[in-house]
């Protein structure tokens, strides 16, 4: 728990409640004698890590700090009040309330500081983006992708640098790796480069089957080719070219969404594929991938989903079912076509007898149920998933909706709390013995007999009697223009500026950052020249207030031998001397 008891120190508080913080700020004055009228320690127990508590001594060092802060928004004569983490950027004295000792207690002030918390998350979001490699543990649709970083870090994956043609759906895998831009803890992979290089004549891939018709198919190697691959009969139907097969079509062979084995073919720089002479022993070239450093697009056995409108093969009972959304893969049994394409072209012209036929298409049709019932499962996780998401959501915002109801609430209550302490000091400023000091000023003889009576009180008042020892009142003039000056101020603004006044003809004014003490100078711009007089006299400008509008600013007269002549109190846009 940090003490503030020297004025730099009261200046400094002052710049770090004003300042960006991440915890609220408890002060906590002590009275006349010395004393702490609220508990710091209990204070500090109870508010823990989330908030930090420092106290100040009554005195010159809650004067500095008043004068240093915005307009009752500071603590005094064992009160305190508890400044939110962003009071700088709205410095209004209702947003932390002043809690006196005769009316409040410590648990009061310690539900201001906790109302007031913010919280971070925790670990810190990483600070600048950078490059990382993931593992995929959940897919769940455009929203809800999570991955887990080599630190064992969860992170969602997003497509925030993904074309729309690309889902992350079709792109991510549970279980495989995933490279991306981490910042905070978003992850957005970016889509991999397209290089067909990697296909040599003769290599053998796989490809998705994209269209099909009776007598040619197209393929690609990435979706985002659009144009695909022609295959023509010859380089799907084994023994054309010899005139065998003549009866089977390109649609008897492969089907709209199926993922095949394919030889890739160069002719120059022409990139071909065929299904002819697939070796299926040989080993794979790895499809190429969506996103940068992610696993590959098609796997062997997993088959995309087939548009009804593309297909030309006749419908069968098994596919009348219902289409599975997008997103959904289903591993579906080599048609007995498909098998015998993958033959010896003679066993084409086998005619199988029609039990076997009937048996086939019932081991067809029992791997299409299979396929199905695992579809409906993978249909109603997603759907789990997708009302958990939508939950989330609602959860969400019905959390802010209360938070919103609570900051109007307590918005309410600081008002009303704010309105009832403005009262209480408003009432107790005319009580109090600085108020009955002042005088009429038409009881004097002169104006400035009347500035030198309130200055010298002003001074017995504000100082100690070791103060009045180390600063005591210099000798000072006063220029035909102050007095007048001082008319348009009310009771606030004018007792601003006699402990201005005093801070300047003690010396202090130097000492307290904020007065802001500096020359007059004949210009706004830096490098104009001061302003000076004949005689020697340099002109010097001090803070009455800031962060407050139409603040007002002291301006006075220094002489070669250091005497002080007070010039005028001016607003803060008034530069003359």
């Amino acid at each position: 728990m940090r003490h503030v008891d020297t004025i730099d120190e009261a200046t400094a508080i002052a710049a770090e409640i004003l300042g960006p913080r991440k915890k609220p700020l408890v002060l906590i004055s002590t009275d006349a004698q010395g004393k702490f009228l609220f508990d710091p320690s209990h204070v500090e127990r109870e508010a823990g890590s989330d908030a930090d508590v420092v106290t100040i001594a009554h005195g010159l060092v809650t004067f500095a700090l008043e004068d240093a802060l915005p307009e009752k928004t500071s603590v005094h004569s064992g009160a305190a009040r508890s400044y939110p983490v962003d009071f700088g950027t709205d410095p209004d004295w209702q947003r932390s309330i002043l809690r006196f000792p005769d009316r409040h207690t410590s648990d009061d002030l310690i539900e201001d500081a906790l109302a007031q918390v913010t919280f971070f998350p925790s670990p810190q979001p990483v600070s600048r983006r950078e490059w990382v490699r993931a593992i995929v543990e959940r897919v769940s649709g455009g929203t809800g992708n999570i991955a887990k970083l080599d630190n064992g870090e969860l992170v969602s994956v997003v497509a925030d640098h993904l074309p729309p043609s690309v889902s992350l759906s079709d792109a991510l895998a549970v279980g495989e790796p995933v490279e991306g831009w981490l910042l905070d803890r978003d992850l957005a992979p970016e889509v991999s480069e397209v290089d067909y290089s990697r296909f040599a004549d003769g290599a053998v891939t796989l490809a998705r089957v994209v269209k099909v018709t009776p007598a040619r198919t197209k393929l690609v190697l990435h979706p985002s080719d659009t144009s695909g691959i022609d295959l023509r009969r010859r380089d799907v139907i084994p023994g054309i070219d010899d005139g065998e097969n003549a009866d089977v079509q390109v649609s008897d062979i492969v089907r709209v969404g199926q993922t095949v084995r394919a030889r890739v073919t160069r002719s120059g720089r022409s990139l071909g594929l065929s299904l002819v002479g697939v070796d299926p022993e040989v080993a794979l070239v790895p499809p190429l991938s969506l996103l940068s450093g992610g696993s590959p697009w098609l796997r062997e056995g997993v088959d995309g989903v087939a548009d009804p409108a593309l297909t030309r093969v006749p419908a069968t009972p098994a596919e009348s079912m219902p289409a599975p959304p997008a997103g959904y893969t289903i591993d579906v049994p080599a048609s007995p076509v498909s098998t015998l394409a993958a033959g010896s072209p003679s066993t084409l012209h086998d005619h199988p007898s029609p039990t076997a036929a009937l048996n086939d298409i019932r081991d067809e049709l029992s791997g299409l149920r299979g396929a199905f019932a695992r579809l409906s499962r993978e249909l109603r996780a997603g759907t789990d998933l997708e009302t958990i998401d939508r939950l989330r959501d609602e959860v969400a915002g019905l959390t802010s909706a209360l938070h919103q109801e609570r900051d109007v609430r307590r918005e309410r209550d600081t008002i009303i709390a704010g309105l009832r302490v403005e009262l209480r000091e408003a009432r107790a400023q005319r009580a109090t013995p600085t108020e009955s000091r002042r005088t009429d000023r038409a009881s004097w003889p002169s104006g400035d007999a009347w500035l030198r009576f309130e200055v010298l009180s002003t001074w017995a008042g504000r100082s100690t009697a070791p103060d009045k020892t180390n600063h005591p009142l210099r000798e000072y003039t006063i220029g035909t223009d102050f007095v007048p000056s001082l008319t348009p101020l009310d009771a606030g603004q004018l007792e601003k500026a006699l402990r201005a006044i005093v801070d300047v003809v003690t010396g202090r004014a130097s000492e307290i950052t904020g007065r802001q003490l500096h020359r007059l100078r004949t210009g706004e711009a830096g490098n104009s020249p001061y302003v000076s007089r004949a005689d020697g006299a340099t002109c010097w400008r001090a803070s009455i207030e800031i962060n407050v509008a139409s603040a007002r600013r002291l301006h006075y007269w220094q002489h070669p031998n250091g005497s002080i002549e007070l010039s005028r109190v001016v607003l803060h846009d008034d530069f003359q001397p």
